[in-house]
């Protein structure tokens, strides 16, 4: 069984070929399109993954798109004709008219657009946060747990509480829009300055900056207090995401907040960093409430999480402080791109009955294009810019040589292997320091990354090791959790203003070289733990090809870059 599953018209557009239950390949649109969350629908990704495992598209059994549009249409039509009223405006200014020429060119016409590239097969859908939840469960070692989606909004629900047992979904409840914990927070992510759908993190960053209790105010107006009844309600006095697709909130929010709305290229100042604290303790009230109340009622100490709010690591962290669960699992790519992953895993194991694999399935996220030391040289030689090339064929060695180098202060790019699907860098396509020395945070982020002063930067840690210096009960191998610090030796550079770390640990099986990198700058260092971040310049997507690399290389004040076994620098 041959299946292609595909994402796209709202943010993160990926495609994912599967095989027999097995995903072989998978990248998103944005990094082959070099668009930041790329939501056009994804034929670069289609053609890479087709090429990759030398299928042709009349080969593909079946294609598996991520919603069920006719849903999602429904709902859209609510919001924009919902009563006469609106209807009549919106039909006057064209919005509806010119909802329904976008609809019937996409989302509405998956069909068309894949015999436009040459696929007449079968096209199934599936509901938007079941993808969601199937990519969490089928990966996760857990035989049963609650499982819990939570993201802007599907096709009518934006939270999806599950039971999953047996390798098939019980619904346990629902939130449904415009009640959307997602949604709330890209609004004020917008407020704040930031993009929508792409900023959000930038958000959690900036709270442990801020006092909390100066803004705490606005959330007690904006939420609806009905705890016996729905799990949240939104105040839709103060947000206009429902019927708008470019403003999220109007006047009123300006009001209750006190100041205006920050533009994109104006200082953040304090009255920033204490709503954005405040928004954070909101997010994560409402989350806890969410995951306890589910869990009162169908108890497992097991949960799987999944949808874009699932990057969160500030509150993904603090789970098993706040609610019952003992065992949390969050895929690496828990939003809408991971999903046309989750799309085929569904129908492979809900369709076609197969058996949820024990301990868990899919879970390296190395699935994206990789290049061989010959290659890399060819590449190398054609962008060569008067850089000096060594090349170092036993890894071993390489491992030894790089260690010392950022011993020593320099900052690399690591480029090796697999490009990873998902938001997170995890050891091939990384920028890496020395997280001991206190002033490699804000060098990265001035004159390599060229972003703000404020980011944090994340820690990988060996497996073994994790406990001796981050609190943390359980491994999390793909970066999805803030936890505190407690390591006595000094690791600044990894250490955010509230002595917090969003952490990625890592076993050898899982990436031998990086391991072994980790290993050598221990043995100078004594600890397994390096600074790593995603080999991007600012408002750049994750380098994915060698010759993006050396391009980033040559416009940033990285010292030395590593494609493959070759050495090169400036």
């Amino acid at each position: 069984m041959i299946q292609l599953g595909l994402s796209g018209f709202y943010h993160d557009s990926a495609a994912a070929l599967v095989i027999d239950g097995k995903v072989i390949a998978a990248i998103e649109e944005e990094k082959l399109s070099g668009i930041k969350h790329d939501s056009s629908f994804p034929f670069k990704a289609i053609q890479w993954v087709l090429d990759y495992t030398h299928i042709t598209i009349d080969e593909v059994d079946m294609v598996c798109w991520y919603e069920e549009p006719s849903l999602k249409f429904k709902r859209v039509k609510k919001s924009i004709t919902g009563n006469w009223k609106d209807f009549l405006i919106n039909s006057a200014n064209g919005k509806w008219k010119g909802f329904l020429k976008r609809w019937s060119q996409g989302e509405g016409n998956i069909s068309g657009i894949l015999e436009s590239i040459g696929y007449d097969g079968v096209v199934v859908y599936t509901k938007h946060h079941l993808s969601h939840l199937a990519f969490s469960y089928y990966t996760s070692p857990f035989d049963s747990a609650i499982g819990v989606s939570v993201d802007g909004v599907g096709e009518e629900e934006t939270i999806l509480a599950t039971l999953c047992r047996d390798g098939k979904f019980q619904e346990l409840t629902r939130v449904t829009f415009p009640n959307s914990l997602g949604l709330v927070y890209s609004a004020f992510t917008a407020y704040l300055g930031f993009k929508p759908n792409e900023g959000e993190y930038k958000v959690m960053g900036l709270a442990p900056y801020g006092d909390a209790t100066k803004y705490e105010y606005v959330f007690e107006k904006i939420e609806k207090y009905d705890r016996l009844g729905e799990l949240l309600q939104i105040n839709e006095k103060y947000f206009t995401y429902k019927k708008s697709e470019n403003d999220m909130f109007n006047q009123n929010l300006i009001d209750l907040i006190g100041f205006l709305p920050r533009f994109k290229d104006e200082p953040i100042e304090q009255h920033h960093k204490d709503l954005s604290a405040a928004l954070q303790k909101w997010y994560e009230k409402i989350f806890y409430f969410i995951l306890n109340r589910v869990n009162s009622n169908w108890s497992s100490p097991n949960l799987v999480l999944g949808g874009g709010c699932a990057y969160n690591g500030t509150a993904n962290g603090k789970i098993k402080e706040h609610t019952n669960f003992k065992n949390v699992w969050i895929p690496f790519a828990p939003s809408d791109a991971g999903s046309a992953i989750g799309a085929c895993l569904y129908h492979w194991h809900i369709t076609f009955g197969n058996p949820k694999v024990k301990g868990g399935d899919n879970q390296s996220p190395y699935l994206g294009p990789e290049w061989n030391d010959n290659e890399l040289f060819d590449i190398i030689t054609k962008t060569n810019n008067g850089v000096r090339i060594q090349f170092i064929g036993d890894d071993s060695e390489l491992c030894k040589v790089v260690a010392n180098l950022i011993k020593d202060g320099n900052i690399v790019g690591w480029f090796q292997g697999r490009t990873e699907f998902g938001a997170r860098a995890l050891g091939n396509r990384s920028i890496l320091g020395n997280p001991h020395l206190p002033d490699i945070r804000d060098r990265i982020n001035k004159v390599v990354k060229k972003r703000e002063m404020f980011r944090p930067f994340a820690p990988t840690v060996t497996f073994e090791d994790y406990q001796n210096y981050f609190k943390s009960e359980e491994a999390v191998p793909y970066m999805n959790q803030v936890v505190n610090v407690v390591s006595k030796i000094p690791i600044p550079s990894v250490t955010h203003v509230d002595n917090s770390a969003r952490i990625q640990t890592i076993k050898r099986e899982q990436n031998p070289l990086y391991y072994d990198l980790l290993r050598e700058f221990e043995k100078l260092t004594g600890t397994p733990i390096l600074l790593n971040t995603s080999f991007n310049l600012k408002d750049h997507t994750m380098t994915n090809t060698p010759q993006k690399a050396i391009w980033t290389f040559l416009n940033c004040d990285m010292d030395y870059l590593v494609l493959g076994n070759y050495l090169i620098s400036k």
